[in-house]
């Protein structure tokens, strides 16, 4: 299954690497398309801006946003209510049942 977001680009784009790595760091899920690696990719980007390689050219459940900044991108993610997922841990007492008997420790306090 296809992330909801997309970011088409080059791997020596400053932008293109500049807004991988605010969703890189923000954990949240994106496909990423190399145009110069990519021919349907590159075609792509090419019709969306009427026959020019601009980058990054980022797609967000349909929507095209042609060479956003980070808060134009912050926006349209808002917009359409994509947060990273909630990873939680399990409780204490089950992660130790998971551990191997020697490596839990006794949760008794010295006094």
């Amino acid at each position: 299954m296809a992330s909801d977001i997309q970011v088409y680009g080059a791997d020596w784009c400053g932008l293109t690497r500049g807004v991988r790595e605010y969703l890189t760091n923000s954990r949240i899920d994106y496909d990423y398309f190399d145009v110069d690696r990519d021919d349907e990719a590159q075609q792509f980007v090419l019709a969306m801006n009427e026959g020019r390689r601009r980058f990054p050219l980022v797609v967000v459940q349909e929507q095209v946003v042609t060479e956003p900044t980070i808060a134009i991108l912050h926006s349209v993610i808002g917009e359409h209510a994509l947060r990273p997922p909630i990873r939680t841990s399990p409780p204490l007492a089950e992660r130790d049942e998971q551990r191997p008997a020697s490596l839990t420790r006794s949760r008794t306090r010295r006094t």
